[in-house]
């Protein structure tokens, strides 16, 4: 098989994996500071288990633009997903460039170092585990080596919350595992995209336009102006190709270009804003939330202390 696979026991369902983490942190968090009364633990029910992995840490990278990743051979495996930009790896010879929604898997005991050195724009989590003897009794996830993910939106969210959970020091060993799990679970679902050369082309002229006018007043009916098509069928086309609507490409763009300010420049939110393409800064701060989970200011602090190691 020219695509490496690890493969993973599935131990819970996935509805209980999805659940479970507020009901495991409420309970642990209620228990860990002593105020739990006897008649709210009479209706908490205590669940524990096991995953097949155990997981170490996970982390991401905000290139400055200089230098490459790391030559290395890790003891774990490490999970990569790239956000922005593209990585320039090896492993045992073998090259990969890992782009914006694809992640690439590296195997523990194998050499690996970067091929090109970090570009400005480039962005990537990092996760790494290891493997309980539980993992090898039955097959229920093939995890591919590299792949273009299904849902990188959702990746990038269970990634921050694990981040989040892990900078505020409330990640317990098998919440760890839940994040990685289901981390795992995205990267294994390999549903192939769309595979018509027309419509992936009239999707990139789309996703051209807004790169370069994110920061003008546009629409989505601008985007399929420019491109010289109907807007019900443009729209048709770049959700199939992108998953995503051409009115939240527009807004994900403008974010991901304010967070770029926010971390390499000193301007405030207001200034921020308004380059970003939003005239409000109050719609802004609502977007970037409902994006990101936090504020932008909140935002700058975070990736202020943030380690951005590999």
């Amino acid at each position: 098989m020219a695509n490496q696979l690890i493969t993973i026991q599935r131990v819970q369902s996935d509805s209980l994996v999805s659940n479970a983490l507020t009901d495991f942190y409420s309970v642990s968090y209620c228990m860990k500071n002593g105020f739990a009364s006897h008649s709210l633990m009479e209706n908490l029910l205590p669940i524990g288990g096991l995953l097949p992995l155990n997981t170490q840490k996970a982390g991401i990278m905000i290139s400055r633009g200089k230098g490459r990743h790391i030559e290395r051979i890790a003891n774990y495996f490490v999970l990569i997903v790239v956000r922005e930009g593209v990585l320039y790896i090896e492993e045992e010879g073998k090259e990969f460039e890992v782009r914006a929604g694809h992640s690439l898997l590296l195997w523990p005991g194998r050499r690996h170092c970067g091929t090109r050195n970090f570009g400005h724009d480039l962005q990537y989590f990092w996760l790494h585990f290891t493997l309980s003897s539980e993992a090898q009794e039955q097959t229920t996830l093939l995890v591919p080596q590299h792949t273009q993910l299904t849902r990188p939106d959702f990746v990038t969210e269970l990634f921050r919350r694990f981040l989040d959970d892990q900078d505020r020091e409330h990640l317990q060993p098998l919440g760890a595992a839940l994040y990685a799990w289901m981390i795992l679970m995205e990267v294994s679902d390999t549903r192939s995209p769309p595979d018509s050369r027309g419509a992936a082309a009239l999707a990139g002229r789309a996703s051209t336009f807004i790169s370069t006018h994110f920061h003008e007043k546009i629409s989505a009916s601008d985007v399929a102006s420019a491109v010289g098509y109907n807007a019900q069928y443009l729209g048709r086309v770049f959700q199939l190709t992108y998953r995503q609507s051409l009115a939240e490409a527009i807004r994900r763009t403008r974010i991901n270009h304010a967070k770029s300010l926010l971390l390499h420049t000193d301007s405030n939110v207001s200034e921020i804003a308004r380059q970003s393409g939003f005239e409000d800064i109050k719609y802004f701060q609502r977007v970037f939330k409902q994006l990101e989970g936090i504020t932008p200011l909140r935002f700058r602090r975070l990736h202020a202390r943030m380690t951005v190691n590999n």
